[in-house]
């Protein structure tokens, strides 16, 4: 290697490393939590601040005052991240390309210089030095994995926001599925009585004038026995009225999951064949319907809650690792992990959930007795991914008595 070559390599490393120890100076000076001069410190040799900045101000003259200039910023170096801590000089370094100040390399400053007027369009002024301009001469090799980790980071909350905004309705929807399915049951029973009460009063009626008679038989030319019959009869009429109308809501929300239905058996068999007085096919249809309810919202809603708690979990851990500058390019890979997790823990801990209580003399379940429906529980599961995770390794070591072992070196 030519000596040139030798040299430019020296000022890369000396020019990195002075840039990062810059950083970690400016990192702390800026938190009110951290110092320089903490209890304990004392002046064992270790380079000071003017000394920092005169490496950065005043070249070396000899090969000897370079080396100790290198030694002093490699103590810096030790010196800032110990006071840093968590935080590191890459980790300041990465949150700073990731959510640094604005500069024209932004793609914000592009879009704005784009949707300019054109008589208001100057010059594009040169770059004024940043913290920016620090991380990019102090990590080089984390520029773009910062562009690219903006960008999926962006892609990932927008899909978690579409997310939520499906699962919302999805909810909606199977809420108002049940309350149509109890308002179904509450006319019944409504009809249910009024029959009885009409039975009574026809053998009342039959024991009276000695004679079988069939109330409301002439509803519809509006001849009525007494004031009973037609109380009775126009209220059976306002319940059928009523059942009517309700069975045409429960068949227009029933629409979308017939369609899904359709689409899937075509896949994997033919489409079933429908039949059956209009009687048969109104109940099939209620009983679809109970069916779509308890499947979407014990199954498919838990996993979708699953995903969303996993989901905030992440974005607050991003937020609070940005505040405190600890943000690094692993993070991402995390995240995913950590929504795969949450999917996974998310449709399978109702089977670990007992929310109706807990049986005289049973064992207690994976997280006790919670009186909260199965989406609740998947999103708390989703959102304390790695605690569920824990009291599931606990819970399986206490049902199949697993004890820890220990080993001791000798």
């Amino acid at each position: 290697m030519a000596q040139s070559d030798t040299q430019r390599i020296e000022d890369f490393i000396f020019v990195r490393e002075l840039n990062e120890v810059f950083l970690l100076l400016d990192h702390i000076s800026g938190r009110w939590d951290k110092s320089l001069y903490a209890s304990g410190v004392v002046d064992d040799g270790s380079p000071h601040i003017d000394e920092l900045v005169a490496i950065g101000l005043t070249p070396a003259g000899s090969d000897t005052d370079r080396v100790a200039q290198a030694v002093k910023l490699l103590q810096a170096k030790d010196r800032l991240n110990a006071a840093a801590r968590p935080a590191t000089g890459l980790t300041i370094a990465f949150t700073l390309l990731v959510v640094g100040e604005d500069n024209s390399h932004d793609w914000t400053s592009w879009l704005r210089r784009l949707t300019r007027p054109a008589h208001a369009a100057t010059p594009p002024a040169p770059d004024r030095p940043t913290r920016l301009t620090l991380a990019r001469y102090a990590f080089p090799g984390l520029v773009r994995i910062a562009a690219r980790f903006k960008l999926r980071i962006l892609a990932m909350v927008l899909l978690l926001i579409l997310h939520l905004v499906l699962t919302c309705m999805m909810s909606w929807h199977v809420m108002g599925g049940n309350v149509i399915l109890q308002h179904i049951d509450a006319l019944k029973a409504q009809q249910a009585a009024v029959i009885r009460s009409i039975s009574e009063a026809e053998l009342k009626f039959a024991a009276d004038e000695k004679t079988l008679v069939r109330f409301c038989t002439g509803a519809n030319s509006g001849s009525y026995r007494n004031t009973e019959e037609y109380q009775l009869c126009t209220r059976r009429g306002q319940i059928e009225n009523q059942l009517q109308a309700v069975r045409s809501n429960l068949r227009i929300w029933l629409q979308p999951w017939k369609a899904c239905y359709g689409w899937a058996s075509g896949w994997l068999a033919a489409p079933p064949v429908r039949g059956g007085s209009e009687d048969v096919q109104r109940r099939g249809t209620e009983e679809l319907a109970r069916i779509v309810t308890m499947v979407v919202g014990t199954a498919v809603l838990p996993l979708c809650y699953g995903i969303l708690g996993a989901g905030a979990a992440v974005v607050r851990g991003l937020w609070a690792k940005m505040r405190e500058s600890m943000l690094s390019p692993r993070d991402y890979t995390l995240a995913l992990l950590q929504l795969a997790l949450g999917a996974t823990i998310g449709a399978c801990i109702a089977l670990f959930i007992n929310p109706s209580g807990q049986a005289a003399g049973s064992e207690i379940g994976l997280l006790g007795n919670w009186a909260l429906s199965s989406s609740a529980l998947s999103f708390i599961a989703g959102f304390g991914v790695e605690g569920v995770f824990l009291a599931l390794e606990s819970f399986v070591r206490r049902v199949f008595n697993i004890t820890e072992t220990r080993t001791v070196a000798h």
